[in-house]
């Protein structure tokens, strides 16, 4: 379209400049030479709205080239923009779930340390020296008291966080030492699911993966009802993964996930998975 109008510009300015070449050489003299100039002048100004018509060609092609490039920028932009929001919302729900692990931790330690104190006041009590009578000098119709350390009953409690208080203080073979007897000796208590928990952690802490895993999974066989099964279900997909065992990983990851998604190891396994599947 604009291409037909162009050319019919210059058929009319050619036309136009015949007209006054004819009418130029029957004027007399001084009407010719204005007419030449007139003449001129037009052509120049023919030759102007060419150039100008050009420009104008080159512009629109260059207004439309950065048209294109301001879009693909804007998509750019939106592009990095999502992705840079889903990015900061995973991180920020990633730092709520250590926050809320770090203060359930601080909780938990801070109820141990108690426990663990009114339990060394109760052992200091009962080991104190029983007084006796001097020698020679026993009461008539009473027999000498015996100090028998054996006759003394310890609280099952207090031996459990006696090994807690091992592990976390870094002595990990004491520790796992004092969980496995915790097991054998109190497996119906309700602190046993832990205690096994504790071993898995002991041998885990050493790097003795295998092991960890093995103690894991007593937790989810023999108490399958107890709180500590999805903590012990997140730590044994670690624990293969420490032992190269992705596909028993992704499985347990999964399992944790379907059993118990509402729990903050369900969570914890879903960005295991994800990894996994970036790598």
């Amino acid at each position: 379209m604009r291409a037909t109008a162009h050319a019919g510009n210059r058929l009319s300015r050619s036309g136009l400049l015949l007209v006054l070449a004819a009418t130029i050489a029957v004027l007399p003299g001084c009407y010719a030479k204005r007419f030449k100039r007139m003449d001129l002048e037009l052509a120049a100004l023919g030759e102007r709205a060419d150039s100008l018509q050009a420009e104008q060609a080159r512009t629109r092609a260059e207004l439309a080239d950065v048209r294109t490039q301001v879009a693909a920028h804007e998509q750019t932009m939106r592009s990095l923009r999502a992705g840079t929001q889903t990015r900061s919302e995973e991180l920020i729900g990633r730092i709520d779930q250590l926050e809320s692990r770090l203060e359930d931790q601080g909780k938990q330690l801070d109820d141990l340390s108690g426990r663990v104190r009114t339990r060394s006041s109760v052992l200091d009590s009962v080991m104190t020296p029983l007084s006796k009578p001097p020698a020679g000098k026993t009461p008539a119709g009473k027999a000498p008291v015996s100090a028998n350390p054996s006759s003394i009953k310890v609280d099952p409690t207090a031996a459990y966080d006696q090994a807690v208080l091992d592990f976390t203080q870094g002595r990990f073979p004491l520790a796992l030492g004092e969980f496995r007897a915790f097991v054998a000796a109190n497996g119906t208590t309700d602190l046993a699911d832990n205690a096994q928990y504790g071993v898995g952690e002991s041998f885990y802490a050493v790097g003795q993966y295998d092991s960890a895993a093995a103690a894991y999974r007593d937790v989810v066989e023999k108490w399958p009802e107890g709180d500590k099964v999805p903590a012990a279900l997140y730590k044994l997909g670690i624990a293969y993964q420490k032992s190269n065992r992705s596909p028993e990983a992704r499985t347990t990851f999964r399992t944790l996930i379907d059993k118990y998604p509402r729990t903050g190891e369900a969570r914890l396994a879903e960005e295991r998975l994800k990894e996994m599947d970036q790598r």
